[in-house]
């Protein structure tokens, strides 16, 4: 695995700009190689009583945080592939920023791409919701350019509904309730964005209150799919960090108590 990331890590600098985000699966290959040599370091080259206790609170911590996001990555896949039993009443697609200001970025067309398919695959029945703001470096909001690609694919203007003030995905889900509880209260809709961010997106579709709205994910290039997975999963511990912060609190104190016997 540590390897593979090291891998990933080299093709995302080579394809993507040198962002933290952009880096996650280098710098998580990195730790992994760190642990298994600090392993090898104490217990086979240098023995000593208080770093191996402090190396044990640190696996420790490190396999709880793994646990978490294996059981994380197959909800996630498990989701993705959750077969929608109803038909919509409207699509919202979500937005994800535009190149130079204007323009569809690729990420975002595969987004627009799926929900016009899937507007097409409900016999062009569902009004199709584009949802984002406009950012501070953005010369129109990403609704509006949304909406330009979608209607430039041929879909009627009068199908396509524009939600333009949201800044993330939670305001992505609440101002589109509101367009969509407007125009009918007892509505049913489905979301589109790319599968990485599928589950996560699922879970503020449900804060928000949106009751029959499940998720269909667009594709992503693989090469993207661990660093974009590795954010996603670090959204979702920040969305529940107390939960978290308690159970490394935990470790810490246990860590703690064995360092004083083995001192």
């Amino acid at each position: 695995m540590s390897i593979y990331l090291l891998l990933n890590g080299r093709i995302m600098l080579k394809k993507e700009s040198k962002k933290l985000a952009n880096m996650l699966s280098l710098l998580l290959s990195l730790l992994i190689f760190a642990m298994i040599g600090m392993f090898f370091y104490i217990f086979f080259i240098s023995y000593n009583d208080k770093f191996a206790v402090f190396y044990l609170g640190t696996l420790l911590i490190f396999m709880y945080f793994s646990f978490v996001f294996v059981s994380f990555l197959a909800y996630a896949i498990f989701y993705h592939y959750w077969k929608i039993w109803y038909k919509p009443d409207f699509i919202i697609a979500l937005g994800s920023g535009l190149i130079g200001g204007e323009r569809v970025p690729p990420l975002l067309a595969s987004r627009l791409d799926k929900s016009i398919e899937q507007y097409m695959k409900y016999h062009q029945v569902p009004k199709i919701i584009v949802s984002g703001g406009q950012g501070p470096d953005e010369l129109l909001s990403e609704a509006e350019a949304m909406k330009k690609y979608i209607v430039a694919k041929g879909v009627p203007e009068q199908d396509v509904l524009m939600e333009d003030k949201s800044r993330n995905t939670m305001q992505n889900m609440l101002f589109s309730k509101a367009i969509m509880d407007e125009m009918k209260p007892d509505h049913k809709s489905i979301f589109v964005t790319n599968n990485y961010h599928v589950f996560r997106a699922s879970i503020y579709a449900r804060l928000a209150g949106l009751k029959k709205c499940e998720g269909v994910g667009a594709k992503t290039a693989r090469y993207y799919m661990p660093s974009a997975f590795i954010r996603e999963y670090i959204g979702i511990i920040m969305m529940y960090k107390w939960w978290h912060l308690a159970v490394v609190s935990m470790i810490v104190c246990f860590t703690v108590l064995l360092l004083r016997t083995a001192l």
